[in-house]
């Protein structure tokens, strides 16, 4: 085959989500045949969005021989490339995105063999490659399709990432029951390419169904509540960003506990001139002026650098906050509240 089926590919990736979006150049070419063989590349592209049984895939496929597919189906889920499940007597497999869900699988483990370490890099070279992308000239045109499917009405549909505050990640804790936690992919990967990170680094967690789904495979090991409270209140010690992120259909669903160094979104985000604008920043942070002591603790704490000191008071720059609350850790005096953006406050969608 030629590189006409990882063409394909990018479309079939973008189909499911844009967060990292698929941009055909030479870096995408050695990145997913790194991780997908032709054959593989080429099932992909006939799965459906969402869950398919090998019946429907083979159909899209126009494959006969439905019992070499599932066989090729779990190699790709043993490989993180697809997700698994078991229901109702039958076995049900969904493809990934790039993010969350392809990368995140690579590197969950924090393996840091050989091959985990080419992955590492070659997703640094990709990423620089995307960047270098949308800042030219002519910026890439990004393409998605996929097989069709129904899409059930009145269902909420999320790309972007979520900030979400300290409280309401300790809610979803305890309204999940499959929790799973693995390796943070972007701290992993800086250490796997010689630009450590000093935060804590077991604290991607999974939730749901996907949880369920990387469990099974060995990428990740599964949480207590208890478990999963204690991690998250070293992240809020740590001052890390706590954000959901969550796809169209049933992928990868996860609560992340990022910095401003190392992960692509965050720093994304702290390098646009209204991270607002990039994350789905449905809280904003309120300053209360009698309380406040303008000790500035909480202004090195904000990786948006939203907070700053005018005329001997603490103001905040309403575009640049993300509402993330790590100011709050450090108030000494609990001058700084969270409330929701005047837009309104948009539902998570929970597993």
């Amino acid at each position: 085959m030629t590189d006409a089926i990882y063409d394909k590919l990018a479309a079939a990736l973008n189909a499911r989500n844009t967060a990292v979006p698929a941009v055909i150049c030479q870096e995408y070419y050695d990145m997913v045949k790194f991780l997908f063989t032709p054959e593989e590349a080429a099932i992909s592209c006939a799965m459906p969005l969402g869950f398919a049984d090998v019946a429907e895939i083979a159909a899209n496929l126009k494959e006969t021989n439905q019992d070499k597919l599932a066989g090729q189906l779990e190699i790709m889920a043993d490989k993180g490339l697809v997700h698994a499940k078991q229901e109702k007597g039958s076995r049900f497999y969904e493809f990934l995105p790039f993010v969350p869900g392809l990368i995140e699988h690579q590197l969950w483990r924090g393996q840091t063999d050989e091959r985990t370490k080419k992955m590492a890099f070659l997703l640094r070279d990709y990423s620089k490659a995307v960047k270098r992308e949308f800042m030219s000239a002519t910026p890439p045109k990004i393409t998605a399709s996929a097989p069709a499917r129904k899409v059930p009405v009145d269902r909420e549909i999320m790309n972007t990432t979520s900030v979400i505050p300290y409280k309401e990640m300790q809610q979803l804790i305890q309204d999940t029951e499959f929790i799973a936690t693995g390796i943070c992919v972007c701290r992993h990967q800086g250490n796997l390419i010689g630009k450590p990170s000093s935060e804590p680094l077991g604290n991607c967690m999974v939730l749901g169904q996907s949880a369920e789904s990387s469990i099974e495979r060995g990428f990740t090991r599964r949480l207590t509540k208890e478990e999963a409270l204690k991690i998250l209140d070293e992240a809020e010690e740590a001052g890390l960003v706590h954000n959901y992120a969550n796809s169209p259909g049933e992928f990868t669903n996860i609560l992340c506990n990022c910095c401003g160094c190392h992960c692509w979104i965050i720093k994304g985000a702290k390098n646009s001139p209204a991270p607002s604008q990039v994350v789905n920043a449905r809280y904003l942070v309120h300053i209360k002026q009698d309380d406040c002591t303008a000790c500035e603790a909480c202004i090195e704490r904000c990786w948006m650098k939203a907070l700053k000191i005018e005329n001997g008071k603490l103001v905040r720059d309403e575009p640049r906050c993300i509402g993330c609350g790590v100011c709050m850790w450090v108030c000494p005096t609990d001058a700084l509240y969270l409330e929701p953006r005047a837009a309104g406050k948009v539902p998570l969608k929970k597993c």
